[in-house]
């Protein structure tokens, strides 16, 4: 009675063409995804800057205090450099300093493929009253997302009179925002 042989596994040739499909396939979606996450990732900053500033005017209001936004830096002191994480914190005394060192919550806005500029006349924070109303403290915020060497996204965040945020894209992609009054944002 002859042994009957049974066979396991790949050929070389099998297992070549495989590794050929997979290679390609992974060069493939490397090139496709990486301005998807860009975008998804522009999208995040810009929801997480809007929550940002939901969170400041409830403490404000809940805490009926001054609640000052801004990056510190490590002396607990207001900077204008908001790729650098973001403090929310009480400021009776509008020093611009946390009270009692109280810091209420810190956000991690920019990345390696993203950055925030402030357009507010170099102050570099901004306040909102015990009301939620803006306290003397309106202006802007531009974030610019790229992937690579390209401008992917850009968007203009400014806060109003009201505390609350408002967003202007950039829908052609340039690079260029006009604002309603005719003033122009770059990134």
């Amino acid at each position: 009675m002859p042994l009957r042989r049974t066979t396991q596994g790949f050929t070389l040739i099998e297992s070549l063409i495989a590794l050929v499909i997979l290679a390609l396939l992974m060069s493939l979606s490397g090139i496709s995804w990486s301005p998807l996450i860009a975008s998804n990732r522009h999208k995040d900053i810009v929801n997480t800057t809007h929550r940002m500033f939901s969170l400041a005017r409830s403490y404000a209001i809940t805490q009926k205090t001054v609640t000052t936004v801004c990056p510190l830096s490590s002396s607990l002191q207001c900077i204008d450099d908001w790729n650098k994480p973001v403090s929310i914190f009480p400021d009776v005394d509008n020093d611009k300093r946390p009270d009692d060192g109280r810091i209420y919550q810190v956000f991690e806005l920019a990345d390696e493929q993203s950055i925030l500029y402030s357009r507010t006349a170099g102050r570099g924070y901004f306040q909102l009253a015990p009301d939620g109303m803006s306290r003397g403290t309106m202006g802007s915020l531009v974030a610019c997302t790229s992937a690579g060497d390209s401008l992917l996204e850009m968007s203009y965040l400014a806060l109003n009179i009201g505390g609350r945020l408002r967003t202007l894209a950039d829908d052609d992609n340039d690079g260029i925002i006009t604002l309603p009054w005719g003033a122009t944002v770059t990134c």
